[in-house]
């Protein structure tokens, strides 16, 4: 399945948020597949603006997101999302275009569930909670950003899940 041939509005694809290091971020337009989730890198480190002195204005303001924080699409760095255009989402290349970039197989996949408590350190960014994708060697917390739903998200998620179980016994 190409890049470019993904249905955005489906409900099988959505933005998400994930810290790592502590304090760093990226952010991931994450689609749920017909075996596995896959996540894109398609934007670097996001700060809230902090105009409290010049050098922290002239750091976190460039970071900041630009348009309407709701829209999810406000999130997506054009130029990330451009080199994935010709790209097989489900080929290894995904995983060679950027280290950060994931696959998790649902037959890895252990439990899967929404946390609608909000995420510290989001400042104003509106998100509604976080994803838990548990897998026996590791768990991937996604936060949901902008108007999006994590409950239809978990479901949409889980469905997938249970459908493809159900076909490969």
């Amino acid at each position: 399945m190409k890049f470019q041939d993904l249905n955005f509005t489906s409900g099988k694809i959505f933005i998400a948020m994930e810290y790592y290091f502590l304090i760093l971020n990226r952010t991931f337009l994450v689609v749920i597949g017909d075996s596995e989730l896959i996540g894109l890198k398609i934007r670097g480190l996001i700060s809230a603006e902090n105009n409290s002195n010049l050098l922290a204005s002239r750091a976190t303001n460039h970071l900041a997101i630009k348009g309407s924080l709701d829209d999810p699409n406000s999130y997506i760095n054009p130029k990330l999302l451009g080199k994935y255009a010709e790209l097989d989402i489900q080929s290894s290349l995904v995983m060679e275009m950027d280290s950060s970039n994931f696959k998790i197989k649902f037959d890895d996949i252990l439990d899967v569930y929404h946390d609608k408590r909000k995420k510290w350190g989001m400042g104003y960014y509106p998100h509604d909670g976080k994803i838990y994708v548990e897998t026996s060697v590791t768990n991937k917390e996604l936060i949901i950003l902008g108007n999006q739903q994590g409950a239809d998200i978990e479901k949409q998620l889980s469905s997938a899940i249970e459908k493809f179980r159900q076909f490969n016994i």
